[in-house]
């Protein structure tokens, strides 16, 4: 995750105020840190409007009722797992639960391949493969770990469960959050298959910026008045 936002951004926010909420298939951060980042740019966003994946598949994780899980991501998430009461565990786990890990090793690999193989469920933050870096370069992402990890088990036996974009979950609980119906949403990004096609399925109307769109986010700003 850089620290930039996009141009216009501070004023679309504004714009909008109680309107906007954000989704992101985050795994590695929590509302708060995305909530900080936005204030050193002068823009106010409630955490309680930012949702992300890592931190939306803990959740649900948590609400199912496992307790014991194998997680494979950040400190920080780690942390916030064990918030919820799930205890963090290395062998027999209920769930294995994939994230972004900067420190994935062939030991974890192992382990989250034969706790799945004992039959421990699968949940995955995101199943992105990479995300744009700097200068051009790529980052691998959770969907680089979750094919490591399928390669290593029957696919057939294992049906990973997926929190973040373009499955439903997060926007259902951006419209939540908002107290709107997904018809009254709409979707602004950059990503036609996470952003323009999760929206889609549920009703919401994407509006894609950046890449091959000719729209920037400077052009949904309102006018402002002389």
């Amino acid at each position: 995750m850089n620290n930039r936002i996009l141009p216009g951004a501070k004023q679309f926010i504004t714009q909008n105020a109680d309107r906007v909420a954000i989704v992101s298939n985050n795994s590695t951060h929590l509302p708060a840190d995305l909530g900080e980042i936005l204030a050193g740019h002068g823009v106010a966003l409630p955490s309680d409007r930012i949702f992300l994946a890592g931190v939306e598949a803990l959740r649900s994780v948590a609400r199912s009722g496992v307790s014991r899980v194998m997680l494979c991501a950040a400190p920080r998430m780690r942390g916030f797992a064990r918030s919820l009461g799930l205890r963090v565990v290395q062998d027999n786990p209920e769930a294995v639960v994939l994230m972004r890990d900067a420190h994935f090793t062939y030991r974890k690999l192992e382990r989250a391949a034969n706790a799945l193989r004992q039959g421990a469920r699968l949940i995955v933050a995101n199943a992105d493969r990479t995300h744009p870096g700097p200068y051009g370069r790529v980052v691998p992402e959770t969907g680089a770990l979750l094919a490591a990890l399928l390669a290593c088990v029957d696919e057939r036996s294992v049906e990973p469960w997926v929190a973040g974009k373009p499955c439903p979950m997060l926007f259902e609980r951006a419209c939540e959050g908002l107290a709107i119906t997904p018809e009254e949403a709409v979707m602004i990004g950059d990503n036609p298959e996470t952003d323009g096609e999760g929206a889609a399925r549920l009703g919401i109307r994407p509006i894609l910026i950046g890449g091959a769109s000719h729209l920037s986010l400077l052009d949904l700003l309102e006018p402002v008045a002389a």
